[in-house]
């Protein structure tokens, strides 16, 4: 009867001194804080904490001076009134998942935009991770505009409001002379990235540890 008590007594140190690191690895993690930090987004909610429609509500209202997003801002408000969209776009809104995504039609057939949203609540339990996205496809490839790529966002759960976090500080950078594509989770929490340079493209997946994201080896 011993061994099997001490065994038992093993496992629960072992289980303790896990926890205990998470413990310190979230009182020691802090995202930086720029010199020209001074925008704050405030985050509207009905309920006690924000859904991902809350989150794409400030983020487009914040970003609706910029070429694309004043479209998208303008038919998420008709959307959201159960309005006919302006733009001949599309939403996908799954707010138990935390995802919303929308699909715009350009001019001609074969050009679309495609826009979405997703966030991560934080293992300090303190903040929330959000993230814009967009991706062009013109003849059945991704192209690059000025508006095409991700924008991350942390949320401030006391303060309720948000501010921007560059991709850098949360290991989602990449090397400016390849085309990286994107591709949120609807389901999960890494982010899939596809990316091409000098004639080949390769998949990479982004793993979420909690705070920030590391290249899955």
């Amino acid at each position: 009867m011993k061994r099997p008590q001490a065994k038992t007594c093993s496992v629960l140190m072992t289980f303790v001194a896990l926890v205990w690191m998470q413990k310190v690895a979230a009182q020691t993690f802090e995202y930086p804080i720029y010199e020209d930090d001074s925008v704050r987004i405030e985050v509207k909610s009905h309920g006690t904490r924000p859904t991902i429609a809350d989150f794409a509500t400030a983020s487009l209202n914040h970003s609706k001076e910029l070429e694309f997003f004043d479209k998208v801002y303008e038919d998420w408000m008709r959307y959201q009134q159960k309005k006919p969209l302006r733009h001949h776009g599309h939403f996908i809104v799954d707010v138990k998942n935390g995802f919303i995504s929308y699909e715009m039609p350009g001019v001609d057939s074969n050009d679309t935009t495609y826009f979405e949203m997703c966030f991560w609540n934080c293992a300090d339990a303190k903040h929330k991770l959000v993230c814009s996205n967009v991706r062009w496809k013109v003849d059945g490839d991704y192209v690059w505009s000025e508006y095409v790529g991700c924008r991350f966002y942390l949320y401030d759960n006391d303060k309720k409001t948000m501010r921007v976090i560059l991709p850098e500080d949360i290991g989602t950078l990449y090397d400016g002379n390849c085309l990286s594509v994107f591709f949120l989770p609807r389901k999960g929490k890494n982010i899939r990235v596809s990316i091409a340079s000098e004639g080949e493209r390769w998949d990479e997946v982004l793993e979420w540890d909690g705070y920030k994201f590391k290249t899955k080896e």
